[in-house]
């Protein structure tokens, strides 16, 4: 079908190029099955020319005003652009692409490799290097897009573009558009070395002073050898990559590594002979939310991240408390949290130093805790005693509901059963 759009294409006096990430990953050997999204820039003929063209073969969609996209029914994968001018060249539609490996064209119908910035040797060498010294002053969005391509491919960035990110000014970019560029970041294979590249060029100081505040925060050398808050987090973020797959929600799992230890520098204090950051998980979780908030994040992404933030330590002090830890606390946990997906963060966290540590032994005795209780890991502790029971005790709506329903899941907290419950609350009543 495509080959066949190539050949119309050209009848018209167009021609129709395979751009962008999808040459670059052909070329690199990314995914050679094919099976992934193409882009397709077609130059010579105009996108209304186009959508005529396409009228026998099949129905097409223009996404977008400004830089029109066509996608057609059926074809999920294709993505039709145009040079902004009609009578642009090859070599200048290239120039104004970001980064040399992504700057490359293949003829449809030929083959033929046009690469006018030596795009072929820097994804040889594994280098991100603007194609021009103007294109990230552009558009500013480049600068953290450079940052999150490293974190997907592993690849460096050339020290010009190293300084052109620093330089950017990311005040006028839509934080959506600066939250979808973080949410590819940690979810690529190798988070660690874009948020470094942030931190190092600059970037980080700019986009998210928060992050930046870890930098200089110190941590108990005995605890945190690896040194400071923003070091231990980089090592969290590398661990919590490695379980991502084991996570029911990816995006919200590496949001959490990386903000977990978000409130360090606020109360981080020196005492005597160690340092203290007590308290960092609880005032974490809403200063987690307030993050994501300001980068227009789900409201519900923001809301599930800020709960893990918050309770991130509690199954390592759990542990450390296991002799005295009452089933009720564990039930109150439960009913707080999603306890396997806590479980993969504080084991990030755990591991996520230069020491070695076993988290096995924590994982084992909470997972076992929970079991014998007959509750759930995936969290959830729905009352057995609501609204309804409490009228079917002939106990009018009011005032003395909310405080009734209260003590009715505060005593299922501590382990009663339903009849247990609504014994107690008619003696209650009755009192």
């Amino acid at each position: 079908m495509l080959y066949m759009l190539a050949r119309l294409i050209e009848q018209k006096g167009g021609r129709a190029y395979y751009a962008g990430g999808y040459v670059r990953d052909l070329l690199s050997g990314i995914n050679p099955s094919g099976i992934q999204d193409k882009d397709i820039e077609i130059f010579g003929i105009s996108c209304s020319e186009f959508i005529h063209l396409l009228e026998p073969y099949a129905e097409a969609r223009v996404v977008g005003k400004v830089y029109p996209l066509v996608k057609l029914r059926g074809y999920p994968e294709w993505d039709f652009t145009f040079p902004l001018r009609p009578d642009l060249s090859l070599r200048e539609a290239c120039r104004r692409r970001d980064f040399t490996i992504n700057a490359m064209l293949i003829d449809v119908l030929s083959g033929e490799l046009f690469d006018f910035f030596q795009g072929q040797e820097d994804l040889g060498k594994k280098v991100i290097r603007q194609t021009t010294s103007r294109v990230i002053a552009e558009d500013p969005l480049r600068a953290y897009r450079a940052c999150r391509l490293a974190a997907q491919l592993g690849f460096s960035i050339e020290e010009q573009t190293i300084q052109a990110i620093g330089q950017a000014d990311l005040g006028a970019v839509a934080a959506e558009r600066i939250y979808e560029e973080l949410r590819r970041l940690l979810l690529s294979d190798h988070p660690a070395i874009g948020l470094r590249y942030m931190e190092e060029s600059g970037l980080l100081t700019q986009v998210h002073p928060e992050l930046y505040a870890l930098v200089d925060c110190e941590q108990s050398p005995k605890n945190h050898p690896e040194g400071s808050v923003w070091e231990h987090t980089l090592l969290v973020v590398e661990q919590a990559s490695r379980r991502k797959d084991l996570s029911r929600d990816a995006e919200v799992f590496m949001l959490a590594a990386l903000l977990h230890d978000i409130a360090k520098p606020l109360v981080t204090r020196q005492e005597k002979d160690k340092v203290t950051a007590y308290g960092h998980d609880t005032r974490g979780g809403p200063l987690a939310y307030r993050f994501l908030e300001q980068l227009r994040a789900p409201r519900r992404t923001a809301e599930a991240v800020a709960d893990l933030v918050r309770e991130h330590m509690h199954p390592v002090l759990l542990y450390k408390q296991r002799e005295q830890i009452t089933d009720k606390a564990i039930r109150r946990l439960v009913s707080r949290i999603d306890v396997s997906e806590l479980l993969l963060l504080a084991e990030a966290d755990y591991c996520g130093r230069t020491l070695k540590r076993d988290f096995t032994p924590i994982k084992e005795w909470l997972t076992d805790y929970i079991n014998r209780l007959d509750l759930s890991l995936e969290g959830g502790f729905p009352p057995v005693v609501q609204g309804r029971d409490l009228m079917a005790m002939g106990i009018p709506p009011g005032k003395d509901y909310a405080r009734l329903l209260d003590y009715a899941y505060e005593w299922q907290l501590q382990g009663c059963s339903r009849e247990e419950i609504l014994r107690r609350l008619e003696e209650l009543i009755v009192r």
